[in-house]
């Protein structure tokens, strides 16, 4: 139980190779919705990098990577996407993000990016927090106490590429939407999990109850 629950210590903390993560506990509902995911993921990592000047220099180092990371792993992402949605991805889109990236215009990248969020939207009907079942939130408050915050102990500043912060600090500093797209694809972790997110449809509800109960 402890090797299938030990995810849940990183969960938000999205890995340098986002794109490889599989459908592990949500199945499809994942597949469908990694791509419209990974594009919130990108703008919040964004955002952070260009206002947080608390940011140590190896943060900044873990945010570029990661980023880099994502917009690499969007053609692939993008695919998927249309495969199950037929939903049609302007690849024109990607190429000029990477592009954008490369040029250090971040400024034009953040607005590209915004952009294709409002049109590959993520569906957040299935996921809102007032779905979870007493149930899941007693078995992912106690994933929580036992795990997460065994692991999300640090603060903006941390000398660290990608530093575990505290759950309830970090989720507060970004949207709903935000923070459900890292429980869906920000999964870092050990050799065994690295490749699928365990979450359930129930757990991501509950973290969503316990951290962020309002879609805003």
């Amino acid at each position: 139980m402890f090797k299938t629950f030990f995810i849940a210590c990183v969960v938000v903390t999205a890995g340098l190779c986002p794109a490889v993560a599989t459908s592990g506990g949500l199945g499809t509902i994942l597949d469908r919705s990694r791509f419209p995911a990974e594009l919130i993921i990108i703008r919040g990592d964004l955002d952070r990098l260009m206002t947080q000047s608390l940011l140590s220099r190896l943060e900044r180092q873990g945010l570029q990577g990661r980023i880099q990371s994502a917009l690499s792993g969007l053609l692939w992402l993008s695919q998927e996407y249309e495969t199950l949605t037929k939903h049609v991805v302007d690849e024109t889109f990607i190429s000029d993000a990477q592009s954008l990236w490369r040029d250090g215009e971040l400024d034009d990248l953040r607005q590209l990016v915004a952009q294709a969020t409002d049109l590959y939207t993520l569906n957040l009907e299935i996921f809102k927090a007032s779905r979870a079942s007493k149930e899941d939130v007693e078995r992912v408050s106690e994933i929580d106490t036992t795990l997460c915050q065994g692991c999300h102990v640090l603060s903006p500043g941390s000398p660290l590429i990608l530093p575990a912060y505290r759950l309830k600090d970090f989720a507060s500093t970004m949207s709903a939407h935000e923070f459900l797209a890292r429980l869906l694809s920000g999964i870092k972790g050990s050799g065994e999990t690295t490749l699928a997110n365990p979450l359930t449809l129930g757990d991501v509800r509950g973290f969503m109850r316990l951290y962020r109960p309002s879609l805003d």
